[in-house]
């Protein structure tokens, strides 16, 4: 049996600012397997063997790093992998590839550590700063800051999401598969 724990999110860069993918609506960001890359995991906090990397690059979505648990790693945009760290075999950097993604990604920074939950992916609320960005084709459409929503979530139920409703088999599986998802509305 494996000990899950808190998983690495993808990583997006807004104006230098790094944020955490925490909800995802839509189709289009890249994966390893866009590239011919089937990642395996090597640690309990990144069951899916890789990090993506996207940057806001004059108003367009850009996947601009990778970093990637494979055997036999391959080029991706001319661009060569390099070793890793002990969590990843191989990183890409400076991909450069806008996506073609079509939805809404809801990015977080700034983490209080007091709301960590010890499975999956952290939830929105858990963060002092969120915001959803709307995206059409690769190119950003819009920008909403939803901090003070998300600040009003914590009032009301801080708790809310961080634990299964009971311990019978059903709710703990729903929940299991609730934190792994980043589906949001």
């Amino acid at each position: 049996m494996f000990l899950i724990t808190a998983q690495i999110p993808d990583e997006f860069t807004i104006n230098g600012e790094k944020f955490s993918l925490v909800g995802l609506k839509g189709q289009g960001l890249f994966t390893p397997e866009d590239f011919g890359i089937r990642p395996h995991f090597t640690c309990t906090a990144c069951w899916r063997g890789y990090v993506m990397e996207y940057n806001f690059i004059n108003n367009k979505l850009v996947l601009t790093g990778m970093r990637v648990n494979v055997n036999e790693p391959t080029k991706i945009n001319s661009v060569e992998p390099q070793k890793g760290d002990s969590l990843f075999k191989f990183h890409y950097n400076n991909l450069n590839l806008k996506t073609h993604f079509t939805g809404s990604v809801l990015l977080a920074k700034d983490f209080i550590q007091s709301m960590y939950v010890h499975m999956g992916f952290q939830r929105p609320m858990a963060f002092k700063t969120v915001v959803e960005i709307h995206v059409e084709n690769g190119n950003i459409i819009s920008l909403k800051d939803l901090s003070k929503q998300m600040e009003e979530k914590r009032k009301q139920n801080p708790y809310e999401g961080a634990q299964p409703q009971s311990n019978t088999q059903n709710n703990i599986e729903r929940w299991i598969k609730q934190t792994f998802s980043l589906d949001y509305d």
